[in-house]
C-alpha cells in the first residue's frame, strides 16, 4: 500500500490547482480521477471569463493545467474512489487499489441532473449550458431558452434577458411572483422539451405544449434541473448537508481531521473555474506550510 503526503480526489480546476502547489513544493502527491482530467470544464467549448485567458475551450485549459502538474511530478491515476476511512491514518480505497496519506483533499464537484431528452448530450457545450453566468456574454442578441427548476435559475434568466434578444422560460410558474419579467421574456406554460435539434450546434428545440408539438428556433439553452454532488463515497454522518455538499469551515476543513474539501463539492453561491482555482490555491498554500 503506497503512502502519500497528500491525496487529491478529483482533477477539475480545484483539484489541479491544489496539485500544482503541492508538486512545486516537492510533496509526494497523488491525484485520483475516475474520468478525464478537467471535470465539468471539459463541457465548455469557450471560456472567456477566466483571468489571463482571453478565450479558449475548457478542454484546452484543462490540458494546460494537467501539463503543469505533470511537469511538477504529481502522480496521477485514473481510478474511482469507493471509500474513505480515517482511523490512525487516512485510507483511500479505489476500484483497483488502496492508498494512505497524511492529508486528503476532496475536489469531486457535482454532476448536473439531465432532462433525459433526445440529443441533450450531443449539444452540451454546443448550445446547451448549465451556467448562465458563465456563458452570458455568448447570448448577446441571441434567442435563448431557460429551463428553470428553482428561483436562482429564474434570477439568472432575468439577467440573461438584459443581454439576449429573447428569453423563453420553462419553469415552475409559482416562482414567477418573485421576479420581474422583462419585455423580452416569454413563459411557455404547460410545455415540455421533446428534443434538441441541429447539426454541429444547437439551432432549435422541439417542444410539446399541451397536445401540440412545435419547433422553436433558438441559439442557446440553459438547463437548471438540479445537480448531484459527487460525495457518495464518504460515509460519515454529518459530513455533508442535506443536498450532499460537503460541509467545511473558512479554511475548507471538514469534520474529519486532515480532510479538506474544495470547489463545486462544497456549498458556495458561485461555482466557476475561477472560484474553483481560488479554493485549490488557498488549500494548496495551507498544505505546503
Amino acid at each position: 500500500m503506497q503512502n502519500y503526503n497528500v491525496i487529491i480526489i478529483g482533477s477539475g480546476p480545484a483539484g489541479m490547482a491544489t496539485a500544482l502547489y503541492l508538486g512545486r513544493s516537492k510533496l509526494k502527491t497523488l491525484l485520483i480521477e475516475k474520468a478525464t482530467p478537467g471535470g465539468r470544464m471539459l463541457q465548455a467549448t469557450e471560456i472567456a471569463n477566466f483571468s489571463g485567458v482571453k478565450t479558449d475551450s475548457g478542454s484546452n485549459i484543462a490540458v494546460t493545467m494537467f501539463s503543469q502538474i505533470d511537469f511538477n511530478n504529481v502522480h496521477f491515476v485514473q481510478e474511482e474512489v469507493i471509500n474513505v476511512e480515517n482511523s490512525n491514518q487516512i485510507k483511500v480505497q479505489t476500484n483497483l487499489n488502496e492508498y494512505t496519506c497524511d492529508k486528503l483533499v476532496i475536489a469531486t464537484g457535482f454532476v448536473n441532473k439531465p432532462l433525459n431528452v433526445i440529443n441533450e448530450d450531443k449539444f452540451v457545450g454546443r448550445g446547451i449550458s448549465f451556467c448562465a453566468l458563465c456563458d452570458a456574454a455568448l447570448t448577446k442578441d441571441k434567442n435563448v431558452l431557460m429551463y428553470a427548476s428553482n428561483l436562482k435559475a429564474l434570477e439568472e434568466a432575468s439577467y440573461i434577458a438584459t443581454i439576449a434578444n429573447k428569453v423563453y422560460l420553462i419553469c415552475n410558474e409559482k416562482l414567477l411572483q418573485f421576479i420581474d419579467l422583462k419585455n423580452n421574456m416569454e413563459v411557455l406554460s404547460n410545455t415540455k422539451i421533446v428534443s434538441f435539434n441541429g447539426m454541429f450546434k444547437l439551432t432549435s428545440i422541439t417542444l410539446k405544449q399541451n397536445d401540440t408539438e412545435f419547433e422553436l428556433p433558438i441559439d442557446f439553452a440553459f438547463i437548471y434541473n438540479g445537480y448531484t454532488p459527487s460525495s457518495k463515497f464518504i460515509k460519515y454522518d454529518g459530513f455533508t448537508d442535506q443536498t450532499g455538499q460537503i460541509i467545511v469551515n473558512e479554511n475548507y476543513e471538514t469534520k474529519i481531521p486532515n480532510v479538506y474539501a474544495i470547489g463545486d463539492i462544497i456549498n458556495r453561491p458561485v461555482k466557476q473555474v475561477a472560484t474553483a482555482v481560488g479554493d485549490g490555491s488557498f488549500v494548496g498554500s495551507i498544505l505546503v506550510k
